[in-house]
């Protein structure tokens, strides 16, 4: 037996047989996704995406589960595990002993593309979920990859872009949530961002991987690099990172890694401590002590079933209890005046709008997950509604255009041109440049353009042109969408419809009036975002036949006649793009406002990845808040809406009125001025921000109301011991004073003394309790020193201030319902030193009583 297949070994013991074992390019194969001499049996490193869920080719759908910032809307850890549980078990079956996520970067801008992928604004909420997230997912004997390390905030210009950040800022506000994930959650691996950090590139800050991260945090994982985001050879193996993710052709570790060996500008200790890391993590997980599950070959894709039955397990739902559940927990009641909600069993109601057929389910990017069984809102509600309730339905809008690269297939109608549109298919072009110049790389028919280069198996190139013939057969007004992970525009005819080759951004449209039978010449272009770091090309043409006007129209007429109108509205948001601005695409603002003016009791689902702006807001009854909330998200709608379930999602964003609120106010914050993005907010992001500033806003951090109501009262500090530390126990009564059940969701925000130079408001812990119709139950709560604590630049640690501090009880960051005054005791001050834990204590039971 080899020493290292030893299961009586520990795993030290068992590194250190392997590593003497094995010749340096068998290290350095294990570092770049190689595959070492197989006579050494070391298993091959399976990685899936996995931030919402294992992804991966079209064809190997999963579990759909709602998008992450709904889970962190569920202000429940215990939700949070299960959905860890969830992702790691489809995880092992698919064979993935590495899952990229979750996602902890903090939501910085809600224009960020990736918002829906995060836990929301606040360090600790993010933390908390992020962690029981990881805990779950590793207890299935899967590793987790902590993404992406670190200040991490927007799509725009992510390649390069450089966040200019003081070290408190990245202490307090974006480091937590990482730092809770290797002490707490015990991660085996982070992710290096693609960005660069004051400076330098996230793949090779010296500051952040090897000084924080290894010596500070002492994390004993290894440290990945975002798809092709490593920058250098030497430099980042100095800087702490161990495994490059790259494509063969465009490596700095594997040969150039050998030769900085062979120069003597690394050493075989520094290859060793890399290499030792991965097998460290691959021995602790049981790689090799288990019998290895290859993924599923690909399966083509079924048909999607119009109504699938959402209780019903099947091939392509799979842990729809846990998915139901999550959604419930996720749901946000933000309005409810004249209590039109919940719903009652007679009558009529319109459902309105193209977002009850066309769920968004899932986000884009490396965060969606494939499913072609999604429970439909509509289909709920008339699954739910029974005989004495007529349901009628009416579109409102054309369907919000999809990105190409990660909906297979599209939850919404298909506006993909059909290849019997195309006289002959398109020709595709590609070049090596990325401005269509020089000789051809490569030319292909294609029947239409819908293209992901990742899974299509088209040969990768930095730019690319479609020609080609295109014939409608009704006459109409076209609009067209051009979404693309690059540079893109559209050419009809020689006329420039689309230009989106200085700016990517997935709503740009274009209109066109085409006749029935007539041709048009279609020339698309497209060039890769960035260089060396283009990633995953992608790009799709996309049509609509008609206008929003008549079904406006249609839809007014349809609400006019019923008792409630529901209109379901959505964006789209993913990697590669950052939204445009706050406002709905298309016209469903326009829709809700003319709806609402028909009929006075409308209510507004949204199905979105963030705060989305609500011109609107009070000309309508009821606003809900459903996220992008996975495979069986319109049961849990449904069972919202009609009081089934009582809602308890909390908004873990603040929703701000306009993109002119908020701390982010000049370009130099954000998109940022060349490449740089400077943080000069600093502390005072998201409801930080807006408590200190006393902005109007829509609604607050932590907002979310309840078909019941709690009372508050009999407030009790005192200093207790854990774990032999001192901890400061917050204890209070919550009643439920409704007339329903409830999940009660109290959060303990700090306030700290001026002098600490700190946010005038802080989230230290929170829990979600049931609580029976009429009953009562003592919620306790434990802080750490740590809760009270700031990052001293000059001592390098974390310091309690002096003074007193206010213990703030609320219902969300601006209905505070209890406080009271605590002095820290110099005991419980100078614990903060021996008190390591981001998240210790944090109690967040969810319990009847």
């Amino acid at each position: 037996m080899k020493p290292w297949m030893n299961r009586l070994l520990d795993t030290e013991q068992r590194v250190k047989e392997l590593l003497a074992a094995m010749s340096l390019d068998d290290k350095l194969a294990l570092m770049n996704g190689g595959t070492p001499d197989e006579k050494l049996s070391i298993p091959i490193l399976k990685l899936n995406d996995g931030p919402g869920g294992v992804t991966g080719p079209h064809e190997q759908v999963g579990t759909q589960l709602p998008a992450p910032i709904a889970l962190g809307a569920a202000f429940n850890q215990e939700a949070a595990r299960i959905y860890g549980e969830v992702v790691g078990k489809d995880a092992q079956e698919r064979g993935t002993s590495l899952l990229l996520g979750p996602t902890v970067n903090i939501a910085r801008t809600p224009l960020n593309g990736r918002t829906f992928e995060g836990y929301g604004e606040d360090p600790l909420l993010s933390a908390a979920t992020g962690t029981a997230v990881i805990q779950g997912i590793q207890e299935q004997g899967v590793m987790a990859c902590v993404k992406h390390y670190a200040a991490n905030n927007q799509e725009f210009d992510r390649f390069t872009q450089n966040s200019i950040i003081d070290e408190r800022t990245l202490r307090e506000i974006y480091l937590p949530a990482f730092e809770a994930a290797v002490r707490e959650g015990k991660a085996a691996s982070i992710m290096a961002s693609y960005n660069r950090i004051n400076g330098t590139h996230g793949a090779e800050n010296m500051y952040l991987l090897q000084q924080v991260l290894k010596d500070n945090w002492q994390f004993d994982g290894f440290v990945v690099s975002d798809f092709l985001a490593t920058q250098s050879t030497v430099p980042s193996l100095y800087a702490g990172l161990d495994y490059e993710l790259t494509i063969p052709h465009k490596r700095f570790y594997g040969e150039p890694l050998k030769q900085a060996v062979a120069d003597g500008q690394v050493s075989m200790a520094m290859i060793d401590d890399s290499a030792g890391r991965i097998l460290r993590q691959m021995f602790s997980f049981g790689l090799f002590d288990r019998e290895q599950v290859d993924s599923p070959a690909s399966t083509p894709t079924p048909t999607p079933t119009p109504t699938p039955t959402p209780t019903a397990s099947s091939p392509y739902i799979q842990h729809d209890e846990e998915s139901l559940y999550l959604a419930e927990q996720s749901i946000v009641l933000l309005q409810n005046n004249n209590n039109v909600l919940p719903l009652t069993s007679t009558g009529s109601i319109a459902v309105i709008g193209q977002a009850a057929v066309n769920l968004i389910a899932s986000g884009g990017g490396s965060a969606h997950v494939p499913n072609v069984s999604v429970m439909t809102p509509l289909a709920a509600m008339e699954r739910r509604a029974g005989a004495n309730l007529q349901v009628t339905y009416a579109p409102g809008t054309a369907p919000v255009p999809m990105g190409p690269s990660f909906v297979y297939p599209s939850p919404n109608v298909n506006l993909t041109i059909p290849p019997d549109r195309f006289d002959g298919g398109l020709i595709m072009t590609s070049y090596a440049s990325y401005d269509l110049s020089g000789e051809p790389l490569h030319t292909q028919a294609m029947p239409n353009l819908r293209l992901n280069w990742q899974f299509d198996g088209v040969p990768y190139t930095s730019s690319a042109k479609w020609t080609g013939t295109l014939t409608p057969k009704e006459s109409a007004d076209y609009t067209f969408y051009l979404p693309a992970s690059g540079g893109a525009r559209l050419y009809l005819d020689g006329e420039l419809i689309i230009d989106n080759w200085a700016f990517q951004t997935l709503y740009s449209i274009g209109r066109k009036r085409m006749e029935s039978g007539i041709s048009v010449q279609v020339e698309v272009h497209y060039k890769a975002v960035i260089g060396e770091h283009a990633s995953l090309p992608s790009i799709a043409l996309e049509w609509y036949a008609g206008t929003d006007h008549p079904l406006i129209e249609e839809a007014v007429r349809t609400a006019s006649t019923a008792d409630t109108a529901i209109v379901f509205v959505n964006d789209y948001m993913t990697e590669h793009f950052d939204k445009p601005s706050l406002s709905l695409p298309g016209m469903q603002d326009e829709l809700i406002a003319a709806v609402a003016a028909a009929n006075p009791n409308t209510i507004v689902v949204l199905n979105t990845g963030g705060p989305v702006a609500m011109p609107w807001l009070d000309q309508v009854a009821a606003v809900v808040e459903a996220w992008y909330p996975g495979q069986l998200g319109g049961e849990a709608i449904a069972k919202v809406l009609f009081g089934d379930t009582n809602p308890s999602g909390r908004l873990p964003m603040t929703f701000p009125k306009s993109l002119e609120q908020g701390p982010l106010s000049s370009t130099g914050q954000y998109p940022g001025i060349g490449l740089d993005t400077v943080y000069s907010e600093k502390l005072k992001i998201g409801y930080r921000w807006f408590t200190a500033e006393e902005e109007e806003l829509l609604f607050p951090f932590g907002h979310g109301l309840s078909y019941t109501s709690f009372r508050y009262d009999a407030i009790e500090i005192k200093q207790v011991e854990n774990d032999g530390l001192p901890r400061l126990q917050v204890s209070f009564d919550i009643s439920n004073v409704g007339e329903h059940d409830g999940q009660a969701v109290p959060q303990l925000y700090v306030r700290y003394p001026s002098a600490a130079g700190e946010p005038a408001l802080q989230l230290k812990n929170y829990a979600k309790l049931e609580i029976r119709a009429g009953g009562t139950t003592r919620a306790v709560m434990l802080l750490t020193p740590r809760s009270f604590s700031t990052w001293s630049t000059k001592r390098n640690r974390w310091e309690v201030s002096e003074g007193a501090f206010t213990i703030l009880i609320g219902e969300s960051s601006e209905r505070i319902v209890l406080e009271a005054a605590v002095v820290p005791s110099r005991e419980f001050a100078a614990a903060v030193e021996q008190c390591e834990s981001v998240l210790h204590g944090l109690a967040n039971p969810s319990h009847r009583n």
